[in-house]
């Protein structure tokens, strides 16, 4: 149920990112700045932009009620109220109380609601159907037309709810007012700080390993997609290259934000892209088919939340191993190349929006060597991933088979 709003997010995130933004890809190809009515694309700015925010920012509140509502089926409880339980639960969390103002305005910690804290949201929601489990009455909520029944149904969820309420008092508590809260804020970010924007490889490579894990684990934020490119090294390696007319012989060569972009960024961090080619190319599963058909156009220019929420990649323990290997082989490799001299460094800042596989070709300045060079690399991921994909397809074929979990069908 998570999908169909993690694809609408990816599509208004990425029309936004290459269309409406000002350092947009094709923004700037079609001059859309220039042709287009200010107030037009003020309204289409607003439109999209308001719809990605507003989905990743608030993502959270729907995984904590998905988490809850199925949780509490397993169990047979009343699934709905535990679903709702686990919304008002996340917001309590997530509610800030050394903010709270005189005039009664109320604050949140929107990256406790937002995708940057899914694993959080899924142990809340969680937590929240077990409490159903343990405290709630096993009873058929099918039929709930009679008043009567509504009366009891509400009666029985009092328990579990005072329990679920009590005890989300006590965790926003220990993130508002404790380390933990300050280590959430700053951790992720410093990590692509080093993994990025930095000239050594060990370091690069890291850095890389870690915010990978974190997007694997729920942690992770969709405005991180790709490198950084900032700094001294960076802004060295750009001034060189302008002065000289050429990309060969700049001062950083293995700059680690330059390598991660142009080699191991093919639709967001893990190589979504070359992952979502794999299944189009060799998947048996009908589900798994539509859900890579439906996310290859924003996964192409690296909006690629809907494929880790779809394919899914998020938690996933079969497809952690390449996500984690393959960039770094990717870095590896064009390291390599660049030390032997087969191809230059991609010193120069692309157009946000641009496809993984091209984004080299354009850091170079158009060297033809460069883009061969990285469909090479892009071809290797995609036959690296095809192993997973068709473990992935025995697994589904598997669940499918057992049909003690389906409790819902489409006619045809």
């Amino acid at each position: 149920m998570l999908f169909p709003f993690a694809l609408l997010g990816s599509f208004s995130q990425m029309i936004y990112r290459t269309f409406l933004s000002q350092d947009g890809l094709f923004y700037n190809v079609a001059y859309l700045g220039v042709w287009v009515p200010d107030w037009i694309m003020t309204i289409l700015q607003s439109a999209f932009i308001g719809v990605s925010k507003i989905t990743f920012n608030l993502f959270g509140i729907l995984v904590a009620y998905a988490a809850a509502k199925y949780t509490a089926r397993i169990y047979h409880r009343d699934s709905q109220l535990a679903g709702v339980t686990g919304i008002v639960a996340i917001l309590i969390i997530a509610f800030r109380y050394d903010h709270v103002s005189v005039d009664r305005a109320i604050a949140f910690n929107w990256r406790l609601l937002g995708t940057q804290s899914l694993l959080i949201a899924l142990i809340v929601g969680y937590v929240i159907g077990q409490i159903y489990h343990w405290l709630g009455i096993e009873r058929n909520f099918q039929k709930t037309n009679q008043i009567i029944s509504v009366r009891e149904r509400s009666l029985y969820a009092m328990k579990p709810l005072v329990a679920s309420v009590m005890l989300a008092i006590i965790f926003t508590y220990i993130l508002n007012f404790s380390w933990l809260s300050k280590v959430l804020r700053g951790v992720y970010s410093q990590m692509v700080t080093v993994g990025h924007n930095n000239q050594g490889i060990l370091l690069t490579i890291a850095g890389t390993t870690l915010v990978t894990i974190f997007d694997w684990l729920g942690l992770g934020n969709v405005a991180n997609s790709g490198a950084i490119l900032s700094g001294g090294p960076f802004a060295s390696n750009l001034s060189y290259a302008l002065r000289h007319g050429s990309a060969w012989h700049v001062p950083y060569p293995f700059f680690g934000g330059s390598l991660y972009n142009s080699f191991a960024n093919f639709g967001g961090n893990g190589l979504l892209l070359a992952l979502t080619i794999a299944i189009i190319i060799t998947s048996q599963s009908q589900g798994q088919h539509q859900v890579a058909r439906w996310t290859l156009l924003p996964t192409l220019f690296n909006s690629e939340y809907a494929a880790m929420i779809g394919l899914p990649i998020i938690m996933n323990p079969l497809y952690l191993l390449p996500i984690l290997i393959l960039p770094i082989v990717n870095i590896l490799i064009a390291t390599g190349a660049i030390a032997i001299h087969l191809i230059p460094p991609t010193p120069y800042p692309v157009l946000v929006g641009t496809p993984g596989p091209l984004i080299s070709f354009v850091a170079s300045n158009g060297n033809w060597w460069v883009l061969i060079f990285t469909l090479a690399l892009f071809i290797l991921d995609v036959w690296c991933f095809i192993p997973f994909v068709k473990i992935i397809d025995h697994f589904d074929k598997e669940l499918y088979l057992d049909s003690s979990e389906v409790d819902y069908y489409v006619q045809k």
